[in-house]
């Protein structure tokens, strides 16, 4: 620095000792913008004086706290009788060495503030020789310049940017959660400009666990804006898996110093909102993410949670957040394929993009559609269980599916499809008839129908169950099964050999299709139907009649 200094006041003085002599030309609007960097420069030492004298303030109030107490303890000493007079005086020389420390601390910190401020001094030293050459600029009637002079201008106004730019390491830290990231995930912060354009810089790291927490150092990021872009395999909280595809998971969000930086599904509804919300509806860029936020969390019926910056918000924490953000990537997951994830994120969001509003069906009933099936209570047990491997256990514990049930008993979002098929006809090794597990037909005439389902989806379950019609179970011989007809089936008599009866069972085993060519009698049969991970949880029934 005191180089640097040096080497600007000598190139100074020889610019004004061979001023007067040269051709001369305007250079006016330079000297202008030479004196607003200046002017800049000196706020900037303003504002770290500032810093150090508020620094040295605080310190000294903790070491004056220090002490106060060590003279307590010595009054408190004092008090002692004589016969721990032995005892006593030994602490009290552990006490003088202790207050001494202190002491020594405290000139160090001085001497370190004074060795800071002199550096300043210097520094002002330096910024008021030029504001003294550029009054007199300003003031001469010499109001032209040499333009051979152009490039020693130049270089000098380039030495004052260097003095004046900051080239602080900025700490970033944080999570990337869909659910959690992977191990050597990569992830990119590309800085943006007032327009949200990439410039050209950006950063990268990798995550560092299997829960997507990472750390970044970044040079010269104070105040600019950045999209962040995780890219990587992560963990499935509704399978407790880990992804067989790659997704990308983005946010845009503004550095201010060391920051909380997380990538979660909020910060990637909210982007093109917010995107938005700033770029033409010309908000600010804090009230755009405050606004977008706001938005996606009530196109899921949640409102006042007190969320401003989605970026904040991590899976693991104190409040309603982690358990928002666990909510809503439950939701987005369901029993999508990774594809399937990216799709409906993206879909949500540029629905969202131009009103704020959640308001294509198709994509709110697919939502409530996949929620029917995902048992929560699993999938809270899951992220408990991992997460209580690296997380305090009352943090973890902490974290409930509240939120989800919020949105499963007030959106008016339905149910509009079945993840588990079951086609209208089956063929069997008879040719093809109707099939008696159609949940909307309950009459079956003419040919005898066969059983028919088709599980579409990984981790979903179906088990189903005949009965007579009054719920009793059915007499031996009613049914009669194929043996070896069944694909990635299990199919049970249940049979009872003190009454003679049974309970025809079909449990799925896999994600293919079954085929049954048994056949029922005829006659009124209760049919039930037990969906999803858990297949003793009730779904459906129906009463069906069979005649030939």
């Amino acid at each position: 620095m005191k180089g640097l200094i040096t080497y600007s006041i000598a190139i100074f003085t020889i610019f004004l000792a061979i001023l007067s002599c040269q051709k001369q030309v305007d250079y006016g609007p330079d000297i202008l913008q030479l004196k607003s960097d200046v002017a800049s420069l000196k706020s900037s030492i303003s504002t770290i004086t500032a810093q150090l004298t508020n620094l040295e303030a605080s310190l000294k109030a903790k070491i004056d706290l220090t002490n106060s107490k060590v003279d307590t303890i010595n009054i408190s000493i004092s008090n002692i009788n004589d016969a721990n007079k032995k005892n006593v005086d030994s602490l009290k020389a552990s006490i003088l060495s202790l207050s001494n420390s202190v002491k020594d601390i405290n000139t160090s910190i001085k001497n370190t503030n004074d060795a800071n401020k002199k550096t300043l001094d210097s520094l002002k030293v330096a910024i008021l020789s030029v504001d003294s050459s550029l009054l007199y600029l300003s003031t001469t009637s010499q109001t032209t310049l040499s333009s051979s002079y152009n490039k020693i201008l130049s270089n000098y106004i380039g030495i004052l940017q260097v003095v004046k730019s900051t080239s602080a390491i900025i700490q970033i830290d944080g999570s990337v959660f869909k659910g959690s990231f992977i191990r050597g995930s990569l992830l990119n912060f590309y800085e943006l400009d007032n327009s949200l354009n990439q410039t050209g810089r950006s950063f990268n790291t990798t995550i560092d666990d299997d829960y997507g927490n990472f750390d970044l150092k970044a040079q010269n990021l104070s105040g600019k804006l950045v999209r962040v872009v995780g890219d990587g395999f992560y963990w499935n909280e509704v399978l407790n898996e880990n992804s067989s595809t790659k997704i990308s998971l983005t946010g845009i969000c503004k550095i201010d110093s060391n920051e909380t930086v997380n990538v979660n599904v909020l910060t990637h509804l909210e982007r093109a909102r917010v995107e938005y919300l700033y770029n033409i509806k010309r908000l600010t860029f804090d009230s755009a993410k405050a606004q977008a936020v706001t938005e996606v969390l009530k196109a899921f019926g949640y409102t006042n949670t007190g969320i401003k910056r989605a970026e904040k918000v991590g899976v693991v924490g104190i409040g309603d957040g982690s358990k928002i953000l666990l909510a809503i990537s439950t939701l987005m997951q369901g029993y999508r394929t990774e594809s399937e994830v990216t799709q409906i994120m993206n879909d949500f969001a540029n629905d969202l993009k131009k009103d704020g509003i959640l308001d294509d069906v198709t994509i709110g009933n697919d939502l409530t559609t996949h929620l029917y099936y995902v048992d929560t209570a699993a999938v809270l047990s899951n992220f408990k269980v991992k997460y209580r491997k690296l997380y305090n256990a009352d943090t973890v514990n902490s974290v409930d599916m509240r939120f989800v049930k919020n949105f499963q008993n007030n959106t008016t979002f339905v149910k509009d499809k079945e993840l588990i098929d079951y086609p209208i006809q089956s063929t069997g090794l008879y040719g093809t008839a109707a099939n008696i597990f159609r949940k909307d037909v309950t009459a079956f005439t003419g040919t005898r129908p066969y059983q028919s389902v088709n599980v579409t989806r990984k981790g979903l379950y179906v088990k189903i169950e005949a009965y007579k019609s009054d719920g009793t179970k059915l007499s031996n011989g009613v049914f009669s099964a194929c043996a070896g007809c069944n694909s990635n089936w299990a199919y049970d008599q249940r049979y009872d050999g003190t009454t003679n009866t049974i309970i025809p069972t079909w449990t799925s085993t896999g994600q293919l299709s079954h085929l049954d060519m048994g056949g029922f009698s005829a006659g009124s049969y209760l049919i039930k139907y037990f969906e999803g991970p858990n297949t003793n949880k009730l779904s459906f029934s129906k009463t069906i009649t069979i005649s030939y």
